[in-house]
């Protein structure tokens, strides 16, 4: 099964990139391609998306450390994400196994603009910022 991986620097401490990642309610406020999250049951739950609706099991939960989930999607099998704390930086690392890679550039690209979006709307938050406030299509602007 082929897994592509990317990694960023965040510039805020992993307990709030830690809260953004697991935080059902905040995820559709930064992530672009999540409509809505609805837990079915703990640590399982029901995505809606513009890439197609899935569900998601959490397989792996360590506090600040990491985070694994298989999920029941036509493309892929599973994602994860792995923090790493630097003073007041977090080291993410995300991942997702796919079934078939059709094209390895825009799957690529998708987890880079993920990484980004996570890594605007933490540094965000940091600043003060009001999650309900914040404009997750601002990700497509260029700076």
């Amino acid at each position: 099964m082929p897994r592509l991986e990317r990694k960023i620097k965040i510039n805020a401490p992993i307990k709030t990139v830690w809260e953004i990642l697991t935080d059902m309610a905040l995820i559709p406020k930064w992530n672009f391609t999540i409509k809505e999250i609805s837990e079915l049951e703990s640590q399982k739950g029901s995505v809606k998306s513009t890439i197609g609706d899935f569900t998601y099991n959490l397989t792996e939960l360590v506090e600040n450390k990491k985070i694994t989930a298989e999920v029941d999607h036509p493309d892929f099998n599973g994602y994860g994400y792995v923090l790493n704390e630097k003073g007041d930086i977090t080291k993410l690392s995300y991942w997702e196994d796919f079934k078939i890679i059709t094209n390895e550039k825009i799957q690529a690209r998708a987890l880079e603009i993920l990484l980004k979006e996570i890594k605007k709307f933490a540094e965000y938050i940091e600043d003060g910022g009001d999650p309900d406030e914040y404009d997750r299509k601002q990700i497509l602007v260029k700076p």
